[in-house]
């Protein structure tokens, strides 16, 4: 009997010791990875206070990958020169997260000008080509908040991980401090933003769908898959997942819009510059709910904010939450599945 409850003994305290290991080895993993939900940023029309935050980011590849895009309420996407594109991000006071590092930040292009023009934006850049310096310093829509500037340096920071140029960052304090700084009256921001609508229910939204687009070179291609569960699109470089520095998670965005912008080599710019048509019109492609809507984009000077409208002439109601917009020179590029 001794011996029994000698062996029972040991048994029990080999159980305890497993158990221990296990919930050591349990705390010392990182927990399984949640599935990341769409953000609820919405730039909804009449609802801005303040004037938004748009931020170029760099998207060289030694940039990759960037912190806070998904954060984002709203983000451009465009050729900058030699097929590599650049991003602005649109932050709302109020509507997005406050950020601590969003970045990493690169030059202006006129054409991102414009956009955050219509937007009576904080325009936050490192330097730029020319013409796009001479626009942002100029421009009465916005603020110029330039790196390169005396009166912005002090609102940006090097981070030594990385090499410059690719490691220029800034936050949302930063850019809300420098607004204060400049003393600029708030416009008038009820006309910004876009309208929405509900969402299609589960039962309404197809198993999946997908699409794909390049800019120049068809081997540089970005793609995106929609999820039926959370009603978004997830962003892939290629076939890898974009996600975010900081997150880790997959940028995903509730709205994709495509458009199409002409564009043209800079005579003569030693740089390789491009222009890009983006006064006017053109047509454009947007994906919600699992769908693709045939539309008009429409911008004009100034103040005149860029907006998307449907086959019938009514202006697109778009789902609650973010915005992607990708600006692309031909539909041609564009493979929907």
């Amino acid at each position: 009997m001794s011996r029994q409850l000698h062996r029972l003994a040991l048994f029990v305290l080999l159980l305890l010791a497993t158990l221990s290991s296990l919930a050591v080895a349990a705390a010392q993993e990182p927990a399984p990875a949640r599935r990341a939900r769409p953000t609820p940023y919405t730039l909804a029309r009449g609802s801005v206070t303040s004037r938004p935050y748009a931020v170029m980011f760099d998207n060289h590849p030694k940039a990759y990958p960037q912190t806070g895009l998904h954060e984002a309420a709203v983000v451009f996407e465009a050729l900058a020169e030699f097929g590599i594109t650049r991003y602005m991000a649109i932050y709302v006071p109020g509507i997005t997260p406050e950020l601590k590092t969003i970045g990493p930040v690169r030059s202006a292009r006129p054409y991102y000008v414009e956009w955050a023009k219509g937007l009576r934006a904080v325009y936050t850049h490192a330097g730029g080509s020319p013409e796009a310096l001479t626009m942002a310093q100029t421009a009465i829509e916005i603020l110029n908040m330039d790196a390169l500037r005396r009166d912005a340096g002090a609102f940006f920071r090097r981070s030594s991980e990385r090499a410059a140029p690719h490691n220029l960052y800034t936050s949302s304090a930063e850019i809300a401090a420098f607004a204060a700084r400049k003393q600029a009256d708030t416009p008038d921001l009820q006309e910004i933003g876009f309208l929405t609508r509900a969402e299609a229910q589960l039962a309404r939204r197809p198993a999946s769908q997908s699409l794909s687009y390049y800019f120049i070179y068809k081997d540089a291609y970005v793609s995106w898959s929609y999820d039926r569960a959370t009603n978004s699109y997830l962003y892939f470089r290629q076939r890898r997942p974009h996600v975010d520095a900081v997150t880790g998670q997959q940028l995903r965005f509730r709205n994709l819009v495509v458009m199409e912008v002409p564009e043209r080599p800079i005579p003569g710019d030693a740089k390789g510059r491009i222009e890009q048509q983006v006064l006017g019109e053109g047509p454009a492609r947007i994906f919600l709910d699992g769908t693709m809507i045939e539309a008009t984009w429409r911008k004009g000077a100034g103040f005149a904010q860029l907006q998307f409208y449907g086959t019938d002439g009514r202006e697109i109601r778009f789902n609650t939450g973010s915005i992607w917009i990708a600006a692309i020179p031909s539909l041609k590029n564009l493979t929907v599945e």
